[in-house]
């Protein structure tokens, strides 16, 4: 250890780089605090600063009453730079994804609704809850507004494991063009973090979605909130 660098900085160092080459695999339990500071000479703070960081960086993740123990990879998404269905995304990267319809109901639109789709105030919507999975593990919980006036019939498909996207332009006529996406950070709450299996207060990744068809109207208003510790996203930027 060197006496310049914080020791937590070099112990989360080795223990990235230990996991990085293989020597700790996914799903694997990581050493106790114990074993850490007997085998780097450093302080149980220090080991606890260290694995509290990677925890946040999503690298590890606590399983109470069992330890602490190396996280999957998380997925990279290109939703940011590709306008293309979360179901289409996860096909092309040769990943099995499913879909658990939670609700589909007829609501009327409040006013911020309203507003990111250019509707009347409880002009009626579909509001559509779907719990998203990628290789069996939860990874997203998306609640997508459409007008109802633009697919009257849109709650006798099945959108169970089939693209929204697909629905309305195999049924309707309508083309998804253009989107905007806003990118937040919030806390999971607990009914949240019951339906994506991870702690109440971890770190979700909040995208609102808005797309427009190829008429310029808008369609479709989305929240959807993914799991901080398996989801990254790309964004390019060029000058």
């Amino acid at each position: 250890m060197d006496p310049r660098i914080p020791l937590y900085y070099q112990l989360m160092q080795v223990l990235r780089q230990e996991i990085e080459e293989g020597r700790y695999q996914p799903g694997d339990l990581v050493p106790s605090e114990n074993e850490l500071c007997e085998r780097f000479s450093v302080s149980r703070p220090t080991v606890r600063q260290a694995i509290n960081e990677l925890v946040r960086e999503g690298l590890l993740h606590r399983v109470r009453g069992k330890g602490t123990f190396v996280s999957e990879p998380k997925i990279q998404q290109d939703f940011f730079q590709r306008l293309v269905s979360f179901t289409e995304e996860m096909e092309q990267k040769g990943l099995n994804a499913t879909t658990q319809v939670l609700e589909l109901e007829v609501v009327p639109a409040s006013k911020t609704v309203a507003a990111f789709l250019s509707l009347a105030h409880e002009e009626p919507v579909y509001r559509l809850e779907r719990l998203r999975r990628v290789e069996g593990t939860p990874i997203v919980v998306v609640t997508t507004y459409v007008p109802q006036k633009y697919c009257p019939d849109l709650h006798e498909q099945d959108l169970n494991n089939n693209s929204l996207y697909r629905t309305l332009e195999s049924r309707y006529g309508i083309r998804v063009c253009r989107a905007r996406r806003i990118l937040e950070v919030i806390a999971a709450t607990e009914e949240l973090a019951k339906l994506l299996e991870t702690e109440v207060g971890a770190p979700l990744q909040l995208s609102k979605s808005v797309a427009w068809d190829q008429h310029n109207r808008a369609v479709e208003f989305s929240v959807a909130r993914y799991r901080g510790d398996r989801s990254q996203f790309i964004i390019e930027l060029r000058r």
